[in-house]
């Protein structure tokens, strides 16, 4: 992006925000023409309320028909369906839209389920799609839609919940599922059956891109919208770059002139609350782990990206940047499908064995320090409750900042031709774990291969355990050593040189599409993979001794 490009981005929108007061209610703002169709449940209360389970059902029974197909990609904890909907090929069934050709595209929305603009935004979408609106894409594209991800927790609709967002007022969806786990934490220990639903699903239909609706209540901003591409070093370096340098700027472009809406990088500001920040001021995006949708994307060789939709926009101008944004990935997508097929051909067939992949990451800055725009608010009652909302007020102040919008490795190892991995009975809930993630992996139960190649296996020094659960999980970190060991030399658990084999194995090539997965996975120093995430314990972690995965190294 040039100088020019980027102060235009981020000085040159001035958005106009109207408050109704009164029975119109506070989130009250821009309003588009009377749509050819169904209303969602937003459009029908004038954003006070939004869509239940089954208002969602209903709405898209009623766009079905033939541009829409519907299907079910797998049901919540509590057993609701979890629909997704398909426009571009002949049926909803994974298979015929692989057999399309096209350039796929999955929209998925409400796995915060109090962040509720996506969901209406997606049926939106929909519903123009039904209405014959934006045709020329069905030569390139197939568009997936699955408008209620997180469907347990839609239905625990509360006043209180997201108790500052700026509506809708009628209430919201909770952020974690019926189980209290945060889905977008689940994307590599797959303990949700949400999760293992929408992974499955990644695997049959395959998309090549991958769109993740948010809403974000952080730093007072001068955005309608900010986003992030998949944020881990690991993610193929042509999909990054081609995110990075060309969709998103040329996205933000366009709503800035179709809509002056400014949208930018997802960022927030350290100390912005008064709270105390040890980082030097900067803007500064989440993180690189793959626990995250879109970073779990990227590392699986895909385009994904990141909307976050600001809170304290009115409710329904959250609706509309949110719907605008999609229309604008779709127009990319659309645009670029040959390169898009390729760059995710290659990263399917290039072989990571070898090379240096990213274990642990760290903010790594742009070149230059950029304008971010910061924002104010203002505190509005809640016409029910009485308590405090925020208000997006109508100002910009740019402020040149460092921008830590990118992550750089901060440890890496070299990927290895194949991990093994000894666990005797834990060996089924390993295997269950792949099976889910779709990685190719054999049970050796001969040991033929630790007994045809130079095996490595680690050390463990010490493991620390953190002291509380999160997602109902004490994390784990290991530190240790990778040591050689001769051909035809085998080790036991507790690290004891064994000349026969000691029970079978799990052996996971990484020569394979989901290569730089499964190094995240099976490294022990991974900040998000079997150790971290204590599907390996202590049984398998012998401080002194060796732990339960080995490795083949890369010729």
């Amino acid at each position: 992006m040039t100088t020019a490009s980027a102060l235009r981005l981020h000085l040159g929108a001035v958005i106009a925000i109207v408050f109704f007061v009164g029975c119109a209610g506070p989130e009250a703002g821009t309003r588009a023409a009377p749509p050819s169709g169904p209303l969602t449940r937003a459009e029908a209360t004038d954003y006070r309320e939004t869509s239940t389970h089954a208002d969602v059902l209903a709405f898209l029974g009623q766009v079905e028909g033939e541009q829409i197909h519907l299907g079910v990609f797998g049901q919540s904890g509590e057993g609701r369906d979890l629909p997704f909907a398909v426009w571009g090929a002949p049926s909803a069934d994974p298979e015929a839209v692989r057999q399309t050709g096209k350039t796929r595209v999955l929209v998925f929305a409400n796995i915060h389920a109090g962040e509720v603009a996506g969901k209406e935004a997606a049926l939106m979408l929909l519903r123009d799609l039904a209405n014959g609106m934006h045709a020329r894409w069905a030569d390139s594209l197939v568009v997936m839609v699955a408008p209620n991800y997180n469907a347990d927790g839609n239905e625990r609709v509360a006043l209180d919940n997201r108790r500052l967002q700026f509506g809708p007022v009628g209430g919201m969806g909770q952020r974690p599922n019926a189980a209290g786990l945060d889905l977008n934490r689940d994307f590599m220990k797959l303990a949700s059956p949400e999760a293992r639903a929408l992974v499955g699903l990644l695997g049959d239909a395959d998309p090549h891109v991958v769109v993740d609706l948010h809403t974000t209540n952080g730093t007072h901003m001068g955005y309608h919208l900010t986003y992030a591409p998949g944020l881990s070093p690991s993610t193929p370096a042509p999909i990054d770059r081609a995110l990075r340098d060309d969709w998103l700027p040329a996205i933000s472009e366009a709503i800035l002139a179709s809509d002056d809406l400014a949208t930018w990088h997802y960022g927030n500001v350290p100390g912005a609350f008064g709270e105390a920040a040890t980082a030097p001021r900067g803007w500064y995006s989440f993180s690189a782990q793959p626990r995250f949708g879109t970073n779990y994307v990227g590392l699986r060789g895909r385009y994904a990206i990141l909307s976050e939709a600001y809170s304290y926009a009115p409710f329904d101008e959250r609706v509309v940047v949110t719907k605008r944004f999609v229309e604008e990935i779709l127009n990319q997508a659309w645009a670029r499908a040959s390169e898009v097929r390729r760059h995710t051909a290659d990263a399917d067939a290039a072989s990571v064995v070898g090379e240096e992949i990213a274990v642990r990451a760290t903010w790594d800055p742009l070149p230059e320090p950029q304008p971010v725009l910061l924002g104010a608010v203002d505190t509005v009652a809640h016409p029910t409750t009485g308590d405090p909302m925020l208000a997006r007020r109508d100002v910009r102040t740019p402020e040149t900042m460092p921008a830590y919008v990118r992550f750089a490795a901060s440890e890496t190892v070299t990927a290895p031709e194949a991990y093994v991995l000894r666990l005797g009975a834990g060996l089924d809930r390993v295997s269950d774990l792949l099976d889910a993630h779709g990685i190719a992996y054999e049970v050796d139960r001969s040991s033929r291969t630790l007994a045809e190649s130079s095996v490595e296996r680690f050390r463990v020094d010490s493991v620390r355990v953190a002291p509380r659960p999160f997602q109902g999980i004490r994390m784990q970190q290991a530190w240790g050593e990778w040591e050689a060991v001769p051909p035809s030399v085998m080790v036991d658990i507790e690290g004891t040189e064994m000349r026969s084999a000691p029970g079978p194995a799990l052996v996971i090539p990484v020569d394979q599409p989901l290569g730089r997965l499964v190094v995240a996975l099976f490294e022990p120093r991974s900040d998000d993979g079997l150790v971290a995430w204590a599907i390996l314990g202590p049984e398998a972690l012998p401080e002194g001794g060796f732990a339960a995965i080995e490795r083949i190294p890369a010729r």
